[in-house]
């Protein structure tokens, strides 16, 4: 049996399952998923791996989490949500989708359903999102969220634009 951590009108995020390696393998092995975020695309073995330890940590909160995005339509993995450990009880939001899933509103709508019933259902008191700065789509979604943008600081070594939302 696999978790569910939501639904929305079109999706379900739930808990990974092995059998999501191939699906997740072939969105996060393309290099535009990565080009903002300073990562390379993955390998077989890391997209695996990935799995294995998202499925070892047997998240059953959203209080941290990462779940795999599937279109209720036609169960397809589109990609992954999660809520990362950043701060005591504000975690930072994540989202990467195959590019044929971009520009729809998926974000969006998976976005703000997280935030939602995170804060509906946990004891989280905010949610922070961390941006490069180029990347104008995952800007926009965090405004439509309702995020609002704290200005640049230092993540990881980068300048990102820092987004909250209590």
């Amino acid at each position: 049996m696999c978790f569910v951590y939501l639904r929305t009108e079109r999706f379900i995020i739930r808990q990974w399952k092995i059998e999501d390696v191939t699906d997740l393998w072939k969105i996060m092995s393309d290099s535009r998923v990565h080009r903002c975020i300073g990562d390379t695309p993955w390998t077989i073995k890391r997209t695996t791996e990935y799995i294995q330890f998202m499925f070892d940590q047997d998240f059953c909160t959203l209080e941290l989490f990462h779940g795999a995005c599937i279109s209720m339509d036609s169960q397809t993995l589109i990609g992954l949500i999660g809520l990362n450990p950043y701060q005591q009880k504000q975690p930072e939001i994540e989202w990467q989708f195959g590019v044929p899933f971009w520009g729809k509103g998926y974000a969006t709508e998976i976005g703000r359903a997280v935030i939602t019933n995170a804060f509906s259902f946990t004891h989280l008191e905010a949610i922070y999102g961390m941006v490069n700065p180029l990347n104008l789509g995952s800007i926009r979604v965090m405004e439509k969220i309702g995020m609002t943008c704290l200005g640049l600081q230092d993540f990881h070594g980068e300048q990102n634009l820092f987004y909250k939302i209590d």
